[in-house]
């Protein structure tokens, strides 16, 4: 691990202020922007014509800029497309022979189009003397303007006068804003507050962020976190969520270090193990989707040693050199970036014998857990993605749960389909072929004379219409088309129905029988009995008893169903119908009755 001290901290200082004042044209950046100026003569002398060949100082209202004379100040202004420049410095070519017109002129760089200026003074140009018209003013300067400006004016003792800017060629060099290198072609550190970096070198210019990292510390040349990282990060700028905090560790064998220091987000805590078969596993405690590892190496562990480090991705703890090897080679880098989707996370060393040694002082696991993505895990997947779904985008790259489509797995299949990526057809015997998008299930039933989850199966016998509700109970032996309900024997119909294709109209009130051809008794209560046997349904009448009340009351009794006794009639005889004592000349002994038995007569 590399401290800095005291001594090569101001040898690193010295070598950042040397490599800024070697900063040089970076790349000309006026294909990327807008020229305007504040006047124009007709046509001619556009603003534009500076930042168009040929770079020179001769001059034509065709190839250079001209504004036009007067009193009020002049000025020519480049405004970038892409927002923030970092300008390293701006060349000028000025009117050939007329460099007393651009004597006292000043050049800004600004975040705003205020004239008169109001940003970084470039340069002003001094007393006493007149400027060279061809010049390279430094500015290293963040900025969306760049405006040349001349208030001062000249007078060349002819009928011209005033503020006039005569711009021939102008190069303004630098990168867009969080770009370096020579052509701007790299990125400025992700730690580096607003991603901004000195041009020549990457260095951060207001420093790194250490919003992530440990301890508050990072390096101010590289952004990168020095200690380690916070709250479940890792990476260099501590910019990626680490899977291997909520992980366990394990260092076999067990050293005078617990694995648990290795992944505490401390770079200077360190796991230790020592002896034959050395190995270091992190268990992520279920799959997940992982696109690269980090890992801090103590003192002990020498990453030259001959043969061959080797790390694995496996589901299972023991086998897993079974599993995916996700690198092998003599050196083991820092950083190791893949994508893949396991659960163990398996270390082996080259040297394996009795005095091996390693040491673990931390390791980040990027990725995400299931159900989650973004930078930071913070967005969540998906509700219908079968498994993880892709850190960048959200997409369901495992595919969609039965029944859903599209990239995000929002789209329910389309009615009559369901199943994987919805190819599965609903069955044609589903009604209104409507069914679970999930598993096929009839949602709304079956047409008619079917039944069963997808409607395959035919009504068993007996049975027809929709979902097998109806009953052939009129036809003969029970025994009809499963669909319409037609009797197969159309010679009659079971007792109690009029006869008919279908056997499925019941006798009217008072009729009974094979095509409810006879009639109930008129000793029926109400005249309403079976349909099928004529039994009385209701009882009989008064006087009356039996299956279809065509029996008088026996002797001594009377009434609806001769549920009556003549008990104070002489000989207990009365009428059967009403009561009335058939021996009207005396009564029992003790009884109050007259002429017939009542109720209540003792």
């Amino acid at each position: 691990m590399y401290i800095v001290t005291g001594s090569n901290m101001f040898l690193l200082l010295l070598i950042h202020i040397n490599d800024l004042l070697k900063v040089t044209a970076q790349r000309n950046l006026t294909p990327f922007g807008t020229a305007t100026q504040s006047s124009q003569i007709a046509s001619r002398g556009r603003p534009r014509y500076a930042l168009q060949p040929p770079i020179s100082n001769d001059f034509t209202l065709d190839i250079c800029s001209h504004t036009f004379p007067g009193n009020a100040p002049a000025w020519w202004m480049f405004q970038f497309s892409f927002g923030l420049g970092y300008i390293t410095d701006v060349t000028i070519y000025y009117r050939k022979d007329f460099a007393y017109r651009m004597d006292g002129f000043a050049l800004y760089v600004t975040n705003t189009s205020t004239i008169p200026p109001d940003g970084y003074l470039c340069y002003e140009d001094p007393d006493p003397g007149l400027p060279n018209i061809t010049q390279t003013i430094p500015c290293n300067q963040l900025g969306k303007y760049v405006i040349y400006y001349d208030n001062k004016g000249s007078n060349d003792g002819s009928s011209v006068s005033g503020p006039i800017v005569e711009l021939c060629y102008v190069a303004i060099n630098g990168c867009q804003k969080s770009r370096w290198g020579s052509n701007c072609e790299k990125f400025c550190s992700e730690n580096c507050i607003e991603q901004h970096c000195y041009l020549r070198n990457g260095s951060c210019v207001w420093s790194c962020n250490t919003n992530n990292c440990l301890n508050d510390i990072c390096n101010t040349f590289s952004g990168v976190c020095t200690d380690g990282c916070k709250e479940r990060r890792t990476g260099n700028y501590c910019n990626k969520y680490n899977m291997a905090s909520d992980g366990l560790v394990e260092l076999t064998p067990k050293g005078s270090q617990p694995g648990s220091l290795a992944n505490d987000g401390n770079k200077t805590s360190c796991s230790k193990a020592e002896g034959p078969t050395v190995t270091f596993q992190v268990d992520l405690q279920t799959k997940s989707i992982v696109t690269g590892v980090y890992i801090t190496f103590g003192e002990l562990t020498n990453t030259t040693m001959d043969g061959y480090h080797t790390v694995y991705a496996s589901n299972t703890s023991i086998s897993w050199e079974n599993g995916t090897v996700l690198y092998q080679g003599k050196s083991l880098p820092t950083e190791i970036y893949f994508n893949a989707v396991f659960r163990y996370f398996t270390y082996v060393p080259p040297v394996q014998n009795i005095s091996s040694e390693l040491e673990v002082c931390e390791i980040g696991i990027a990725g995400c857990p299931p159900s989650r993505y973004g930078p930071i895990c913070n967005e969540s997947c998906p509700g219908n993605c079968n498994g993880p779904c892709d850190l960048e985008t959200g997409n369901c790259i495992f595919g969609c749960l039965e029944g859903w489509i599209e990239d995000k797995c929002e789209q329910a299949c389309q009615d009559g389909a369901y199943g994987k990526d919805c190819l599965e057809t609903c069955s044609a015997n589903c009604f209104n072929q409507t069914c679970n998008k999930t598993i096929g299930e009839c949602l709304l039933g079956c047409n008619n004379g079917l039944q069963g989850f997808n409607c395959t199966q035919e009504c068993p016998g007996g049975q027809f219409g929709r979902n097998c509700s109806q009953f052939c109970n009129g036809c003969i032996s029970n025994i009809c088309n499963h669909v319409n309900g037609l009797c197969d024997n159309s010679t009659g119909c079971n007792p109690g129905y009029v006869y008919g294709n279908f056997c499925n109209t019941t006798c009217q009130a008072g009729t009974y029988g094979n095509d409810c051809l006879k009639t109930c008794s008129v000793n029926c209560f109400n005249q309403t009995c079976n349909k099928i046997t004529g039994e009385c349904l209701l009882g009989c009448n008064a006087g009356w008893l039996g299956f279809n009340c065509t029996q008088e009351c026996p002797y001594g009794k009377f009434g609806r169903n001769c549920s009556e006794f003549c008990k104070g009639c002489i000989s207990n005889m009365c009428d059967p119908v009403n009561g009335l004592c058939d021996n009207t000349t005396a009564i029992k002994p003790g009884n109050e009755c007259r002429n017939s038995c009542n109720p209540g007569c003792t």
